[in-house]
């Protein structure tokens, strides 16, 4: 009983923001995990199946599949495991461990990290950066 209500006034302390912050952060982490899960199963499939076509057309819209034809597959399973780490850091998080905060910020420096090395040709992903210290920020704020 006495579990019940300390869980109950945690759940309620918890801000919305932080709440929101943290399921966005599971499902990019999930959704990441299982997209790159599937690509580094199938690169070799898809370099197979359009060998030496950098752009196909597919339902009217030209697709550029250099990332997938110039990259190391070894990126895919990097990816996979670094998106892995995030979402357990972001569940800790949600299930109030501090732990969690750090395996979720080095992931998440170590994929910005990853995608520099990775694909050099790229621009600097500002963007990422922008929102993985955004995200960092709430995370450290509040936990």
């Amino acid at each position: 009983m006495e579990e019940t209500k300390i869980i109950n006034t945690q759940e309620n302390q918890r801000p919305p923001v932080l709440r929101l912050f943290l399921i966005l952060s599971m499902i990019n982490g999930a959704m990441s995990v299982l997209s790159n899960l599937i690509v580094y199963s199938l690169i070799d499939f898809i370099r197979q199946t359009f060998d030496g076509k950098e752009t196909v057309n597919m339902m009217g819209m030209d697709v550029d599949l250099s990332l997938f034809l110039n990259t190391d597959k070894n990126f895919f399973l990097l990816q996979t495991i670094l998106f892995t780490i995030s979402f357990f850091g972001a569940l800790m998080m949600w299930n109030y461990r501090k732990v969690g905060f750090h395996l979720y910020t080095t992931s998440q420096i170590l994929l910005l990290i990853v995608s520099t090395v990775y694909l050099t040709g790229m621009p600097f992903p500002v963007l990422d950066v922008v929102m993985t210290a955004l995200f960092v920020y709430i995370y450290a704020k509040h936990i």
